[in-house]
């Protein structure tokens, strides 16, 4: 069900109780870009770009780790997300559960599924397959700050990551999953996960390499 959204507070920073959210140390956002800030927040979005953690995981039940299920059309995928990117995480688990508002494509803010239904659209042979459009949006109507660091490489399949526009802090919504080590793409891309099921990705790259439009059908978000 799609809701307006109204009555939104400020939030820029993480402010995550601990036996609220089942972690030992709550991760902490970095530090806020007030140009990007202020760019998303004339832009309309309510959050100013920075949706909090503890809200995405609300309703959630006690962990210390999250897992997200992609069922797609052409099997399920199991990933784990990785909170040392906590700015990118909430952003994907809001959308994905229903409860970051984005803009529609009538303009105005709501909160819905954002990744149901949405297509592969966009592949390359041997290295990655990429979902994340909604409707004919090309995005939720705000840029998110990128999360990078020396830690995070492409150096295997199966790992999950904010596809962009090419330059810094451009992600917004759409990801893409790799299906081999890409170390060219190291330091462009922030890393928030990591896959298993590598066959099924692999199938929906070939398959979008063909010209179809295979479907993420639903994303779960769960504790563990």
């Amino acid at each position: 069900m799609r809701n307006s959204v109204s009555n939104c507070r400020w939030a820029f920073g993480l402010v995550l109780a601990i036996g609220c959210a089942g972690l030992s140390t709550p991760p902490s956002f970095p530090a806020e870009i007030p140009a990007l800030v202020a760019e998303n927040s004339a832009g309309g979005d309510p959050y100013g770009g920075r949706f909090p953690l503890e809200e995405a995981l609300s309703g959630l039940e006690e962990g210390r780790g999250l897992r997200a299920t992609l069922e797609t059309d052409a099997g399920v995928i199991h990933c784990r997300l990785d909170l040392g990117t906590p700015l990118t995480v909430a952003n994907f688990v809001g959308l994905a559960r229903g409860v970051r508002p984005f803009r529609d494509e009538d303009g105005s803010w709501i909160r819905a599924p954002y990744y149901e239904g949405s297509p592969w659209h966009r592949a390359l042979d041997s290295q990655f397959v990429q979902t994340g459009r909604h409707g004919e949006l090309e995005g939720p109507g705000y840029r998110l700050q990128d999360e990078m660091s020396s830690g995070h490489r492409f150096d295997r399949g199966g790992l999950l990551a904010m596809a962009n526009k090419g330059a810094a802090h451009s992600a917004s919504a759409q990801f893409f999953i790799t299906t081999s080590s890409l170390p060219h793409l190291n330091g462009q891309y922030t890393i928030f996960g990591s896959c298993d099921d590598e066959h099924v990705a692999r199938e929906l790259e070939q398959r979008v390499l063909r010209g179809e439009r295979p479907r993420l059908q639903h994303v779960v978000v769960t504790r563990e």
